[in-house]
């Protein structure tokens, strides 16, 4: 009778290590995730404010005079791109596919202007009187902080029909939009302190996505995933939300602080101040595992992503430049 019941038990034995072990393995984040660094640029003038989309990178930069213009390369051929030349001061490029949108103070305030990268044309999309800033492009839609009304508030602008329209216009201040697909998300000042807000293009209705008193700000979009950055813990710490199932999730909480965070798919990077200066970190939302990409000495600042290639302003000689890295995730 033992033999035999040794004999029932054993290959179950065996069947619950296989599959521990499968589940494991499936599950365990990766060995290594290497992040190979390269320049971008480093001009002797300043250059700031990165943004990528694919293999096109671009930035406001100093390198014409006092005035920032908007410079871009292509990480596919290593050619560089003048994008806009003019004499006045430009920032805050975004790029989405061949579509370059960014702030322009060339009539005395800040309008939203654009340019196609395959064309060659430059086109105006907003040029309100008051002030336009902080553009966000992504497909055919470009969304901005609007000041026309007296306070901030969000707009937008449909690049296929010329259509512009009213995202938010909230009494109070409404900031830092992006857009991804259907979704917009902004940071909301309407309930006495930022929380963070958002609009479907596709139903035309806003939701609120935070609700603790404190201050959230400064939220990145992509599909269905927002992340922002969070002072709930008395420090700044970085937070998400799924907009499909309602979740909100913590990404890092180290008691340092960590600022600017941008999503693109499954990976999250911020600006961290853990070893004493701002360097840049990441986190796997599929994998759940959290990584360094730059940690040099001196300051990273303004990082941006696009698939796994990203991209970040760095003060490592002495002025800013524009750095990046690939990851790759080796089992």
């Amino acid at each position: 009778m033992r033999t035999a019941k040794r004999e029932t038990i054993l290959p179950i034995v065996v069947l619950v290590i296989v599959i521990v072990f499968i589940a494991t393995v499936s599950c365990a984040p990766p060995i290594r995730l290497t992040a190979e660094e390269f320049i971008v640029t480093t001009h002797p003038a300043w250059q700031r404010h990165p943004s990528i989309s694919g293999t096109i990178v671009v930035w406001q930069d100093r390198a014409a005079g006092l005035s920032d213009n908007i410079y871009g390369y292509d990480l596919a051929d290593g050619a560089e791109l003048v994008i806009s030349p003019t004499p006045s001061s430009k920032s805050d490029p975004d790029i989405s596919g061949n579509i370059v949108v960014w702030a322009d103070n060339r009539n005395g305030n800040w309008d939203i202007f654009g340019y196609d990268i395959n064309t060659g044309e430059e086109f105006a999309i907003c040029t309100d009187p008051v002030d336009q800033r902080n553009p966000s492009v992504d497909g055919s839609i470009v969304v901005w902080v609007d000041e026309r009304n007296g306070n901030r508030d969000i707009y937008g602008y449909d690049l296929r029909t010329g259509t512009e329209f009213v995202i938010c216009d909230d009494p109070d201040d409404q900031d830092s939009p992006d857009i991804s697909g259907n979704f917009i998300v902004w940071a909301d000042n309407r309930n006495g302190n930022w929380d963070i807000y958002g609009y479907d293009l596709l139903t035309k209705s806003e939701f609120q996505i935070t609700h603790d008193p404190a201050n959230q700000r400064y939220p990145s979009v992509s599909g269905s995933t927002v992340v922002w950055a969070d002072n709930r813990n008395g420090n700044w710490d970085i937070f998400g939300y799924d907009l499909e199932i309602g979740d909100e999730f913590p990404i890092t909480t180290n008691a340092a602080e960590q600022q600017s965070p941008v999503v693109d798919e499954n990976v999250v990077v911020w600006i961290d101040q853990r070893r004493g200066n701002w360097d840049i970190y990441g986190y796997d939302l599929a994998l759940r595992f959290e990584f360094s990409i730059s940690t040099n000495l001196a300051e990273q600042w303004h990082p941006a992503i696009s698939g796994n290639t990203l991209v970040w302003m760095d003060k490592r000689n002495g002025n800013w430049d524009i750095y990046g890295a690939r990851l790759a995730w080796e089992h």
